[in-house]
């Protein structure tokens, strides 16, 4: 029997099952690793025409359309019929890997749901309460729900380098892919923030913290605390909006034995303060005195988007299971999260624009000249970036030989130019993005080339966003 098949025959499933997920790729894994006589995977990405009544904007609002259209599975939605026809009595189990977590779902049963109290704590203005009762060391903050004096309640967190201010709308589901968040240097709020009435949103108002950002990421286990491996985070300022562009995770860290600890630490916080079960991710700030969060995820992130299907689904199925409080072993996750997020040859980034300079796929082969990335229509290459149609309008995917960057380990100092080379050959319309905050002395200090220093602006050196 192979790994997947035993982790699936320890759900806890009847009968037939209905899977509904974003990805084709996965919807076709999971058929195979269900078996396709018991197995409807339904797949997001592919909703016909009809079904998107609005334009999708942001990470965001792409889940709030995903729960829409999973909450049509109650006859309302374009799900119920080809639900209904494979299984009209609505004897089937029901399985939404993360990030699907809809309020409604129909009458199904559904297998290895998340309990209230863990996705109330993915609230950027909640989640400081859960590292006070947890012990686990931040930065200060500003919560409030009245927006009228945003540049006054900054200057009382910043610490010289600047803020970051997150905007939470009240009565909604947590924000995603960097959405509702903003920064600034000077003392005085981006003018493209949006004006909030009072009781429309949830603000919380933290300083730019001096490090590199990281994801510390793991799986809560009754037994013991999984811990995968520690990844970089690529946020990428907009410096005339004010805002970020959330590039994706990639694992250029290595097995740091500190991070390591501290997801093993934050973890057991975790199962013990919530009883929680299953994929977390916390993201923060290395400093030079130690990681400190800024939010927490109570699922499986999109970390693990450039992983194979067969690691990814298997690994959702793990999540299914500690939420079921089925204890998998121990020794298989850790393959399989080994398997799943060690760093490879390549780094692979993302990004939505909303101009894709096409009807269809786009792709160049791409190879770095100095500091500077630009197209390779023949010859040897350094990698590839892609732009096809996506929900969200075009979707980036660049992936770069981790051993040919310009120099270091890290990807984050180059990512910007990745985006560039998308809108100057691919008709995206990225715009004008920086490096990193924590990258800005190691880029200003040395010849940037084509513009990598002029993309900077003011920054002061060594400081990292608090937010992604």
């Amino acid at each position: 029997m192979s790994h997947g098949a035993h982790l699936t025959g320890q759900l806890p499933l009847d009968g037939l099952v209905i899977m509904i997920c974003g990805r084709a790729d996965d919807a076709q894994a999971w058929q195979e690793l269900l078996g396709s006589h018991r197995c409807l995977a339904l797949t997001l990405d592919d909703a016909p025409p009809q079904a998107r009544t609005r334009p999708i904007r942001g990470a965001s609002d792409q889940l709030v359309w995903q729960h829409d259209a999973i909450a049509g599975l109650d006859g309302s939605g374009w799900l119920a019929a080809r639900a209904d026809a494979f299984d009209p009595d609505q004897s089937a189990s029901l399985l939404l890997p993360d990030p699907l977590d809809p309020p409604r779902t129909g009458d199904r049963r559904r297998v290895g749901t998340r309990q209230p109290a863990w996705r109330m704590f993915e609230d950027k203005t909640t989640v400081d309460a859960l590292w006070d009762v947890a012990g686990i060391p931040r930065a200060p903050s500003v919560i409030t729900n009245n927006p009228a004096d945003i540049g006054l309640l900054g200057k009382l967190v910043d610490r010289g380098a600047g803020v970051v201010c997150s905007y939470q709308p009240i009565g909604t589901g947590p924000t995603a892919g960097g959405d509702g968040i903003w920064w600034w240097r000077d003392g005085t709020p981006p003018a493209r923030m949006p004006t909030a009435e009072v009781g429309t949103w949830r603000i919380r108002l933290m300083p730019l913290l001096e490090g590199t950002p990281v994801r510390l990421h793991g799986m809560a286990l009754g037994s013991a605390v999984v811990p995968f491996p520690p990844m970089e985070l690529v946020t990428l300022p907009r410096p005339e909006h004010g805002t970020f562009l959330c590039a994706g995770a990639v694992p250029t860290l290595g097995h740091d034995a500190d991070l390591v600890t501290q997801t093993t630490r934050l973890g057991a916080g975790l199962r013990k303060h919530l009883g929680y079960r299953g994929g977390f991710s916390v993201d923060g700030i290395l400093t030079t005195n130690g990681f400190l969060p800024t939010d927490f995820n109570a699922r499986l992130t999109s970390a693990m988007e450039a992983a194979p299907s067969e690691f990814r689904v298997q690994l959702h199925t793990v999540n299914l299971l500690a939420r079921e409080r089925i204890e998998p072993d121990t020794s298989a996750v850790q393959q399989l999260a080994e398997k799943t997020f060690t760093a490879g040859a390549s780094c692979t980034l993302f990004g939505a624009a909303t101009r894709g300079g096409g009807t269809s796929l786009r792709e160049t082969a791409v190879r770095w000249s100095g500091d500077r990335l630009v197209a390779a229509p023949s010859g040897a290459a350094d990698g590839s970036l892609i732009v096809a149609p996506s929900p969200r309008g075009w979707l980036l995917t660049a992936t770069l030989a981790a051993d040919r960057l310009p120099s270091g380990n890290q990807i984050g100092p180059w990512a910007p130019e990745v985006f560039r080379l998308s809108d100057e050959v691919l008709g995206t319309n990225f715009g004008n993005l920086a490096p990193p905050f924590d990258f800005a002395t190691a880029v200003a200090g040395r010849d940037c080339g084509q513009g990598l220093r002029a993309r900077l602006g003011p920054v002061r050196p060594g400081t990292a966003s608090a937010e992604h």
